[in-house]
């Protein structure tokens, strides 16, 4: 046990709760926090009392008191006692100090000592050490007992661990947050890249896994395809989020290398998707649905983040495999809103978007549709990931308004982008007859009369700042302004064509 003079966590329990205690005892020596698991760890007689006052009043201790069915029932108990000594000093102290912390072990109520002031312990944060939560709430705890004691924290192993074992409503939020307290520290760059590189692995292994995503053979009716198809591409989506709520934090905060472990579980999921496989053309394409939703959600945050740097990292300078030759192409132009859906472009993306709008069934989606219910929606893919992502750009956007708008100046982006590699394309390839266009083509060919502004407020911000424009700073369309202005003109053109259709 360590030395007395060291800042310890006191653990009061009753015996009966011994094998939990070693649970979470195990759990504090990996994170490397010292404990007195109880009064018999520092001295006979009522010394340990002395001890637990000096550490409390020198801020050096946290005490736990943990609480099940087995503490409840006692009537008299050497915890009873500690948890009074507690009580005691807890009075005593000013308010706001994070020392005392009530552990359950199953779902009962926590006793209600009186600790003045009105209030009652069960009035405490508290961490509940039982069911499908316990290990994501015991490194929460390990973490707290870290910050109050201001020492690093939970072990990159614990921290893993906790990611791995969250469930599926939980994970996104708790890799994002973890992201973000991470991410602009170096002294977590390793940590950070063993987690991303964890969840890449996570998800080409899912990807694999033809129980989870068949690749071979739909079965049953045209319907039934269809509404199996929109099942698997919202599963596809529920896998990849997490990667997706980190990357949105890395797309605006992450620096150089420190975006590493991003750019590798990009190519490497869309690298997944584009292996050559044998299987049912459409069940194969679904498998872009990750590395789409990941594009888009980088170029949705750097550009809202003015990173155009960010965005030339993950999505230019990172380049896969051509879909249909022996190059390789920049991310953001094999992975496209129509990559997932090529062959069943007719209802799935209008299903997989009202899916996820209305909560609806797939096949009551369908129905909908089938039925002349309602119209097909003019853009179902980008209507889809206008859906799906709001949740995660809240803290970036403040209003619907401000997300609709940086959602189509994302697109308009990309789509300029895209046009501009056509472009540079056609010019390398002197003979080839056909000129390439971008498809990335969304929500802004629609919204106003002839379409949103985006287009021509990026025109209009060329036009005045020319040379100096961000974007070309950043090194995108190749840092020269003859070829942005080419390609927002050329992209331009086929934007007015499809929004005036859309009239």
């Amino acid at each position: 046990m360590p030395s007395d003079e060291a800042k310890h966590v006191f653990v009061s329990y009753v015996r009966e709760d011994a094998e939990k205690v070693d649970q979470l005892c195990q759990a504090l020596e990996a994170a490397n926090i010292p404990y007195w698991r109880d009064r018999t760890s520092l001295a006979p007689g009522d010394h340990w009392k002395q001890k637990i006052r000096d550490a409390v009043r020198s801020g050096a201790l946290v005490f736990l008191a943990c609480f099940s069915e087995q503490s409840r029932a006692k009537g008299k108990s050497y915890m009873n006692e500690e948890l009074s000594l507690a009580v005691e000093e807890f009075r005593m102290l000013p308010p706001g100090a994070t020392w005392l912390i009530p552990v359950r072990f199953d779902d009962g109520d926590i006793p209600q000592w009186d600790l003045g002031a009105g209030r009652m312990l069960g009035d405490l944060n508290y961490a509940d050490l039982f069911g499908d939560r316990y290990v994501p709430n015991l490194v929460s705890l390990t973490t707290t007992i870290s910050q109050v004691f201001g020492t690093t924290g939970v072990d990159a192993a614990t921290v893993r661990a906790s990611v791995e074992e969250a469930d599926d409503a939980e994970k996104p939020a708790k890799l994002r947050r973890m992201t973000k307290d991470m991410i602009l520290n170096s002294a977590k760059r390793i940590e950070l890249d063993d987690l991303i590189s964890q969840e890449t692995q996570h998800i080409l292994t899912a990807m694999r896994d033809e129980e989870r995503f068949p690749i071979q053979r739909l079965e049953g009716t045209g319907e039934d395809q269809v509404v199996r198809c929109a099942e698997v591409a919202a599963d596809y989506w529920q896998l990849a989020e997490p990667f997706c709520a980190s990357l949105q934090v890395a797309a605006r905060w992450g620096e150089g290398q420190a975006l590493a472990p991003w750019v590798a579980g990009l190519r490497a999921i869309a690298g997944e998707a584009l292996k050559s496989k044998s299987g049912m053309t459409a069940l194969l394409e679904l498998q872009h649905v990750p590395a789409l939703i990941a594009t888009f959600t980088a170029a949705f945050a750097a550009t809202g983040q003015a990173r155009w740097d960010n965005l030339k990292t993950l999505l230019v300078d990172t380049t896969v495999s051509q879909r249909y030759g022996a190059g390789r192409d920049p991310l953001m132009q094999v992975e496209n809103p129509w990559t997932p859906f090529g062959d069943m472009s007719h209802w799935l993306p209008s299903v997989v978007a009202r899916v996820a709008k209305t909560g609806e069934e797939a096949r009551t989606a369908l129905k909908v549709f089938t039925g002349n219910h309602v119209g097909k929606y003019r853009t179902p893919v980008a209507e889809w990931l206008h859906t799906i992502l709001q949740p995660h750009f809240a803290d970036q956007y403040v209003d619907d308004t401000a997300y609709d708008d940086a959602f189509d100046r994302a697109e308009v982006m990309l789509g300029l982008i895209s046009q501009d590699f056509d472009n540079a394309r056609a010019v390398a390839n002197s003979d080839q007859t056909r000129e390439g266009r971008s498809v990335w083509f969304g929500r802004s060919t629609w919204r106003g009369r002839y379409g949103s502004r985006a287009v021509g407020i990026v025109a209009s911000e060329v036009e005045v700042q020319g040379a100096s424009w961000a974007p070309l700073e950043a090194g995108l369309f190749g840092g020269q302004l003859d070829r942005a202005v080419t390609a927002i003109k050329d992209y331009e053109e086929a934007f007015n064509r499809i929004a005036r259709l859309h009239w």
